[in-house]
């Protein structure tokens, strides 16, 4: 037997398998959002993670699904990356593997309807019927506040609907999107809000799978992002449209 070529070729077949481990395709799932992830190519979201995942010498696929099927299909396992995640995604006290830099800070604010008190806070909130709309990852400080009678709807314009009827004394929803849900109501005139204090704030992040690569893909995707942000890089993907530096943790909810 000659041994000096079965080690050549033991050599080789080590660098084979490292290569293709190397460059193995890392999957994410994500869900649609307005402007920022419109499909598998086009969005905010979608030009921000390809860039990072290219510093961080990672080949992805990304996949668009919806909502709940995107978040199914992240805990069984199927995903080892789901984008945008928030803490409210997991349960109470379980371990979260994520980026330690956000990418966004979700903040949620109070509608009211136009002429009525004008609500902002969680203590503004007590006691009165406030409606959410049911898919959306609202901060527990809302969902599960005792304090507050919580009515659930299938859609933004049956809440806004209830709202301006009277049925409802506050409607809690992102800014962009509540606005625009009263816009294509053409009931945008009717409705108050302070845009400079949300009710509730969320960080926003990538997250991996509980596990020893999941932590190193973690603290890559991580690296990459810090080194966007010292750039500009970042700041030239989101066009002021995120908040890139997370949620202030002065009025972390």
């Amino acid at each position: 037997m000659n041994y000096h070529n079965v080690s050549l070729y033991c050599i080789f077949s080590a660098m084979l398998l490292f290569s293709s481990a190397a460059h193995s395709v890392i999957n994410l799932v994500t869900f649609p959002i307005p402007g920022h992830v419109e499909n598998e190519s086009k969005g905010l979201f979608i030009e921000l993670t390809r860039e990072v995942a290219r510093r961080a010498g990672t080949d992805i696929s990304i996949s668009v699904v919806p909502p709940l099927r995107a978040i199914d299909a992240y805990f069984d396992g199927r995903y080892a990356v789901l984008f945008p995640a928030l803490d409210v995604t997991f349960a109470p006290g379980q371990p979260i593997t994520r980026t330690k830099e956000s990418i966004d800070c979700k903040e949620d604010f109070v509608f009211t309807k136009k002429d009525s008190p004008l609500l902002k806070t969680l203590d503004d909130l007590k006691g009165k019927h406030v409606g959410i709309t049911r898919g959306y990852p609202y901060a527990r400080a809302i969902t599960d506040n005792k304090d507050i009678f919580i009515e659930v709807a299938v859609s933004d314009e049956t809440n806004i609907r209830k709202l301006i009827a009277g049925h409802l004394d506050a409607f809690v929803l992102d800014e962009k999107t509540g606005v625009q849900a009263f816009r294509t109501l053409g009931l945008v005139t009717q409705m108050q809000y302070d845009p400079r204090l949300p009710v509730s704030q969320q960080d926003v992040y990538y997250a991996f799978q509980n596990t020893i690569d999941g932590e190193r893909l973690a603290a890559r995707f991580s690296r990459a992002l810090t080194q966007m942000k010292i750039s500009g890089r970042y700041q030239e993907i989101t066009r002021g449209v995120t908040i890139g530096g997370g949620c202030p943790k002065k009025k972390a909810y």
